[in-house]
């Protein structure tokens, strides 16, 4: 930040950051700063997340960055797991519903995984989370986090508002339901 000339601009600094609140609204009402700049969570993960945070706010909204509910990881070092119901089940349950999927995760292409799919079944009247299909690596660790939400009926607005780490084969499931949304 230090060839930005902020003071200029009146957007006050607190250590070479760039001071901001939970909003990631800086001095300046309307001007925001996201990422490692502003020193709160320097992880790519929580960067998106403010970053969405900013968007909405910077559109009239009003939501929060809260880096204690962003995960942490460290990287060191096909499955196919499935969760609740299938199309085929739903279709002939005439149960109303949307899917997502997501593919080409960088995790994935990193492993050198290209075949890989996440796929979520929502509930169209509630937004529920009614079934999810994974093939990818570590599926089967991945689908724990599907049966949880499930089982806690969390919706996908939830799930889409839970900070994935990045780069992780799981933050798929959060793409996947951004899809269908």
């Amino acid at each position: 930040t230090g060839g930005l000339d902020l003071e200029k601009a009146q957007i006050g600094c607190d250590g070479g950051f760039i001071r901001v609140n939970d909003r990631m609204e800086t001095d300046v009402p309307g001007v925001y700063a996201v990422g490692d700049c502003n020193g709160r969570l320097m992880l790519a993960h929580a960067a998106m997340a403010m970053g969405e945070v900013a968007a909405e706010n910077a559109m009239g909204g009003n939501r929060s960055f809260r880096a204690e509910l962003s995960p942490s990881c460290a990287y060191v070092g096909p499955e196919f797991a499935g969760v609740g119901y299938t199309e085929e089940q739903l279709k002939n349950m005439g149960v109303d519903y949307r899917s997502g999927k997501a593919a080409g995760n960088g995790r994935c292409l990193v492993e050198g995984e290209t075949g890989g799919m996440f796929k979520v079944l929502i509930g169209s009247r509630f937004g529920e989370i009614l079934g999810v299909h994974i093939l990818a690596p570590g599926a089967t660790e991945l689908i724990e986090e599907a049966a949880l939400a499930m089982r806690l009926e969390c919706t996908a607005e939830e799930l889409i508002d839970t900070i994935h780490c990045h780069p992780t084969v799981s933050e798929a499931l959060r793409e996947c339901v951004m899809a269908a949304e």
